[in-house]
C-alpha cells in the first residue's frame, strides 16, 4: 500500500510523512529529494536551468518509478505541483495509491515558506518568489488538491497528531 501526500508548499507533506512513516514504521519517500538525488542537483537549480514543463517530465518520471520501486507500505511525499498534472494523478489512480491533501491555511504556509511580500530570488522555493504570487498559485492549484481521496486540516497541529489522524482515518496499521 502506498499513501502520497499532496498540498502546496509548506503544507507539512515531508514532515507529517516522516511522522506517518515512523508511526506505521512504513518506508518514506519524499520525491522531491528523490529526484535531486537522481540529478545530484537542487530542485531550484533544476527549474532555473531547464525551466517547469522540463522538471515535470523529470517529476512525472520519478514518481513512475518511485511506484515501482516501492517494496512494502510506503508514505510517499509529492512535490505541491505534482497532483496538479493529470498524468500523475491517473498514474497514482491506476497504482491504488490513497492520497491525502494537508489542507494549511495559506497565512501559516507563507510563514512556513519565508515568503515575503516583496520577490525573493533566494527562496529555496522556485515558486515562491513573493506573497502575491504564492497567493495565485495557490489558488490556481486547489481544486486540484481537494480531489484527494482524504483531507485533513493542518493548521496549529503538530505532524504527530496529524498523522495520527490519517492513520486513524484511512485504517492503517504498523508494519509488525
Amino acid at each position: 500500500m502506498v499513501v502520497a501526500f499532496t498540498g502546496f508548499m509548506g503544507s507539512g507533506k515531508s514532515s507529517t510523512g516522516r511522522a506517518l512513516a515512523e508511526l506505521l514504521e512504513w518506508e518514506f519517500v519524499d520525491l522531491d529529494e528523490y529526484i535531486e538525488q537522481q540529478h545530484h542537483i537542487p530542485i531550484r537549480k533544476l527549474f532555473r536551468e531547464q525551466g517547469e514543463t522540463a522538471f515535470r517530465a523529470m517529476e512525472h518520471a520519478a514518481l513512475r518509478d518511485c511506484l515501482a520501486r516501492r517494496s512494502g507500505p510506503t508514505i510517499l511525499a509529492l512535490g505541491g505541483g505534482t497532483f496538479i498534472q493529470s498524468i500523475n494523478v491517473e498514474l497514482l489512480r491506476a497504482s491504488e495509491v490513497r492520497t491525502v491533501f494537508l489542507w494549511t491555511p495559506v497565512e501559516e504556509m507563507l510563514m512556513r515558506c519565508g515568503v515575503e511580500d516583496e520577490p525573493d530570488l533566494e527562496n529555496s522555493r522556485p515558486l515562491a518568489a513573493d506573497s502575491s504570487a504564492f497567493r495565485r498559485l495557490y489558488e490556481q492549484r486547489l481544486p486540484s488538491y481537494w480531489a484527494a481521496d482524504l483531507t485533513i486540516e493542518t493548521s496549529g497541529k503538530t505532524a504527530e497528531k496529524i498523522a495520527g489522524e490519517i492513520a486513524e482515518s484511512l485504517q492503517l496499521r504498523a508494519n509488525r
